[in-house]
């Protein structure tokens, strides 16, 4: 099939729509107002106006009411008259009571302010320093010492062998790190008791060197 076949067929599809959509529109009437409502349905519009059914001789008039004066105006009334106020007895007038007076109280002169004595200025004490402490009376003690040994297993040989002996030892270390270990007995209070314990000291470690009295510490 050529082209130009083809747009024809094409051209008169496009027509033959616009006439389906375009043609019905314009044939179709438009609707008659009224058409559909059966005539003679709505009722006639009635003239309605208000009549009272009152009759003026019902109207009731007030019987205080002034007479209508010429013109249309209604007269006033009088004017209402004040009642007469009986007259009021004059009442006989009391003696007055004399009120005694008071003298006044006499008041004090204010004392001059210059009179008032003057408070002295209070004094701040200085604190004091406190007293130094007197020194503490230092205790000397005395020791015996029996030796110096190298090992400590030496010098715990020798302290046991002096505790077999009744008598209280101890040992010191000397120097950091320690180098020596020094055996002692003691402490005691009074020297001549520390020289005392010097026989029973060279009898509990024979050939250990001659002990001798030293103060501690």
């Amino acid at each position: 099939m050529d082209d130009g076949l083809k747009r024809r067929l094409i051209g008169a599809a496009v027509l033959v729509s616009l006439a389906v959509i375009f043609v019905p529109m314009l044939i179709e009437d438009e609707p008659v107002p009224g058409d559909g409502v059966p005539g003679g349905s709505i009722p006639p519009r009635e003239n309605l106006t208000f009549k009272s059914q009152v009759l003026k001789d019902e109207i009731a008039v007030p019987t205080d009411a002034p007479p209508p004066v010429a013109g249309g105006e209604t007269e006033a009334p009088p004017a209402q008259r004040p009642e007469p106020v009986p007259p009021v007895e004059p009442v006989a007038d009391e003696p007055a009571v004399p009120v005694p007076k008071v003298a006044p109280a006499a008041t004090e002169p204010a004392p001059d302010a210059a009179e008032k004595p003057k408070t002295p200025p209070t004094q701040v004490a200085k604190p004091t320093a406190p007293a130094p402490k007197a020194p503490a009376p230092k205790i000397t003690t005395w020791i015996v010492q029996v030796g110096n040994y190298s090992s400590r297993e030496k010098a715990d040989g020798v302290a046991r062998q002096l505790r077999g002996k009744g008598l209280e030892v101890f040992i010191e270390p000397i120097g950091t790190p320690a180098a020596q270990f020094r055996v002692a007995v003691g402490p005691e209070d009074d020297r001549k008791r520390a020289e005392a314990l010097i026989p029973r000291i060279e009898a509990a470690v024979p050939g250990s060197g001659k002990p001798f009295i030293r103060s501690y510490p």
